[in-house]
């Protein structure tokens, strides 16, 4: 799915637990697939940070109980990476390269006997990547809370935080929103 992918997606994780159930991260791999989204799995910090340093990475779902470098290292790393991306790369692209853009506007009138205008529908579409920026983070947490965890995922700058058990429609109602915050609602470039 290399070439096809809209969405890269990175998904943090525990080593998977001999027979345990199909983790939420299965699910949303085999959820998502078929729109287009390409998963890449780490299971610790020096897997994860290799994945964000080879492939564009739209999304990031990071464990913060990784080990080697735990999920808020590689959260702050994804903030120093994000600090340090050109300007250019961090606003929206305001015209779309000429293979990616098209247009599409419809307009419907209805008129009465004495030609006044009744009903009037507009529709106009423009398909316009979202330009590319550093992946939006969301935390997962332990169970029990932790208060000083949240507030360093705060400091730097995670998009949610979820504790386990993770809720599959939860994650995906929250990665929808990150779409719709950091890519207007569109598939990234």
């Amino acid at each position: 799915m290399g070439g096809d992918s809209r969405l890269n997606l990175l998904l943090t994780h525990e080593a998977a637990k001999p027979f345990e159930t199909q983790p939420w991260y299965e699910t949303l791999s085999h959820l998502l697939a078929p729109l287009g989204v390409r998963t890449f799995e780490a299971t610790s910090g020096p897997q994860a940070v290799d994945v964000i340093e080879r492939n564009p990475i739209h999304l990031a779902v990071v464990d913060s109980r990784l080990p080697a470098i735990s999920g808020l290292n590689v959260l702050q790393l994804i903030q120093k990476l994000r600090a340090q991306a050109p300007a250019d790369l961090n606003k929206p692209q305001q015209t779309p390269p000429a293979s990616a853009s098209f247009r599409f506007e419809m307009r419907v009138e209805e008129h009465d006997a004495a030609r006044k205008t009744q009903r009037r529908i507009e529709v106009k579409f423009d398909s316009q990547p979202a330009a590319s920026v550093s992946p939006a983070v969301i935390l997962i947490t332990p169970p029990q809370r932790d208060d000083q965890l949240l507030q360093e995922a705060l400091k730097f700058n995670a998009f949610s935080v979820l504790s386990e058990p993770v809720d599959v429609n939860l994650m995906l109602e929250i990665m929808a929103r990150a779409l719709r915050r950091f890519h207007q609602n569109q598939w990234p470039v």
